[in-house]
């Protein structure tokens, strides 16, 4: 019988106490992946990309002096495995919203499209990739952004299916 569960990557490391910028450039990099801690140590789930961006960084994090292990991990209970992706999945909730909330603003701001705004379109776009990325479980489609931002709608007098709708026409494959 296959084996259905998910295939994590588990990454641990031990990094000298000085200098920190080694171990902030650490967890800069494992949060731009995607790593969610759990009992202390960076998590993702396993996939081509994300294994060979692991690689890199291990790479880099030796060469920093530091120690790394990277484990592949199964869950052998499945209610710990639930709260894993539900971290996972709260994260990415919360930095879609974030992203959307200041688009909104940006739109506010502009009193319009974002048609005039080059270079904030670009920004938003390399942000909006990087949250796309790191978004392993779909929760963009689960999400109705929407939801909650009433008020915000109402001050740049445009209808929340109408923001939204900018919002992905912005990041829509061109």
């Amino acid at each position: 019988m296959k084996d259905t569960r998910r295939v994590w990557l588990g990454i641990t490391y031990t990094v000298p106490a000085k200098p920190s910028k080694a171990r902030v450039y650490i967890w800069r990099k494992l949060k731009e992946l995607g790593a969610e801690y759990y009992h202390g140590m960076a998590m993702v789930p396993e996939s081509p990309k994300v294994l060979e961006s692991v690689k890199k960084l291990t790479t880099r994090i030796r060469e920093l002096g530091a120690e790394v292990s990277v484990l592949e991990i199964r869950f052998l209970d499945p209610r710990d495995e639930e709260k894993v992706v539900a971290q996972f999945k709260r994260q990415a909730a919360n930095d879609f919203r974030e992203l959307f909330l200041d688009f909104a603003r940006l739109y506010e701001e502009l009193g319009g499209p974002l048609d005039a705004d080059e270079d904030q379109q670009r920004i938003l776009r390399r942000r909006y990739g990087k949250v796309k990325s790191r978004d392993f479980f779909d929760v963009e489609k689960e999400l109705d952004l929407s939801g909650g931002l009433t008020q915000l709608v109402d001050d740049i007098h445009l209808s929340a299916g109408d923001l939204y709708r900018q919002f992905i026409a912005l990041f829509a494959e061109k």
